[in-house]
């Protein structure tokens, strides 16, 4: 009924042993794996025959002969041996990133408050944290503190550029006219963010906005910017799910700005956005009500639409938030693309590729969208968003509505 402990060990050392044969084939001789496979056949008749003590000697000559099989092999150290896993777990983490989780930091406040994007705040250094409180808010919220200051009489800034560090990190970099050049983390609005425009009008007393920063000349020492930035949202983005189901109207979905002519016109344009889906190929989408208002481009816009889908009021729980302007919502605005009760619907063509859907900010006011720009085609879908990774202390962490 219960096999015997020396019996166990048999089978064991004798499956090990086909493995070993198995792993090492490359590297065996033709002879030396007849030899091994010659005692493992000893050691299979020992233990049939219930002879302990002929299956003790047989497994220790088997054990022998696997152990002088590769006599000009040397083991890889422990440096090789940390470098080869290593390079395993490189491998399958590209793996993962091209098939399964991408990993995706939100640049702008388009889907404010529901997620963040990089937001800059002013904080002179005066009012700074001492520095390991600084390093524990860096951990917690992404957070890094910077001062830009002006280090000859008369410089200006001349160009503001955001780009990549170590093609993950945003950065921000600032052009001076004396052909310093400094860059600080974060994108150019969290950059513009960190400004206080309202000290460097009362400074130079002349009204002063972003546009108008490169005509102003500051003197030497001058802190022309001085604060924080916390991060945006990284998230993980689930770029399997839509192989095996549609999206959803309602869900947060990434995707790419491949021949979205709009948004690759722009400058500073990302490869990828996110943004709340709203219609699906077939669905016919529309702002109702609101109130009438002209934008800053001087365009008729309505605010506090309702978003309806196919006829009837969306009760998607993102869409409900947007919509109740609470918590820091804000509500929704009609585009030039979608104007108030102009229904829109969504070309469904699967067998091209370009079925059109329908994506919108939470932060409507703030957001560069599908009211500005047109519809996704399918072929730009990567999928929804599926978990908040970091920062821990933006309120976010955890799975996405």
């Amino acid at each position: 009924m219960f096999t015997p402990k020396w019996k166990k060990e048999a089978k064991h050392l004798y499956k090990g042993s086909k493995k070993f044969i198995h792993y090492k084939r490359d590297l065996l001789e033709q002879d030396r794996i007849e030899e091994i496979e010659s005692r493992r056949a000893d050691l299979q008749k020992a233990w049939k025959s219930g002879s302990k003590e002929e299956a003790k000697e047989a497994g220790n000559q088997l054990q022998a002969c696997c152990e002088q099989a590769l006599p000009r092999y040397k083991a890889p150290d422990a440096l090789a041996e940390n470098v080869e896993v290593l390079f395993v777990a490189i491998v399958i983490a590209l793996g993962l990133r091209a098939y399964y989780l991408q990993p995706f930091r939100i640049p702008t406040g388009s889907m404010r408050p529901s997620l963040n994007g990089l937001i800059g705040y002013v904080e002179p250094k005066e009012n700074w944290p001492s520095f390991p409180v600084r390093m524990l808010q860096e951990a917690l919220y992404g957070r890094s503190y910077y001062s830009v200051t002006a280090e000859q009489d008369g410089d200006r800034i001349v160009n503001i550029k955001q780009g990549q560090w170590m093609h993950f990190f945003s950065r921000c970099y600032i052009t001076f006219e004396s052909g310093r050049v400094e860059s600080v983390p974060g994108s150019e609005s969290s950059f513009l963010e960190s400004i206080n425009f309202e000290k460097i009008r009362q400074d130079f007393g002349a009204p002063i906005g972003a546009e108008a920063l490169p005509y102003v000349r500051f003197p030497k020492d001058y802190k022309i910017a001085e604060g924080y930035m916390n991060s945006g949202d990284l998230v993980l983005v689930d770029k399997f799910s839509y192989h095996f189901r549609a999206p959803k109207a309602g869900e947060t979905f990434v995707f790419d700005t491949r021949e979205i002519k709009q948004i690759r016109n722009q400058p500073g344009y990302g490869s990828h956005y996110i943004k709340r889906l709203i219609a699906t190929p077939g669905d016919k989408v529309e702002l109702i009500g609101g109130t009438p208002d002209i934008d800053n481009q001087n365009q008729a816009i309505h605010r506090d639409a309702i978003l309806h889908l196919n006829g009837e009021k969306m009760k998607a729980p993102g869409v409900l938030k947007v919509e109740s302007k609470q918590d820091g919502y804000s509500g929704y605005i009609s585009g030039y693309r979608l104007p108030q009760g102009r229904p829109l619907l969504m070309k469904d063509k699967p067998s091209s590729g370009k079925s059109e859907y329908w994506a919108m900010g939470d932060n409507s006011p703030n957001s560069s969208d599908s009211r500005m720009w047109g519809t996704v085609k399918e072929f730009n879908l990567v999928g929804p968003a599926a978990f908040t990774l970091w920062p821990f202390g933006s309120g976010h962490w955890g799975f996405i509505d």
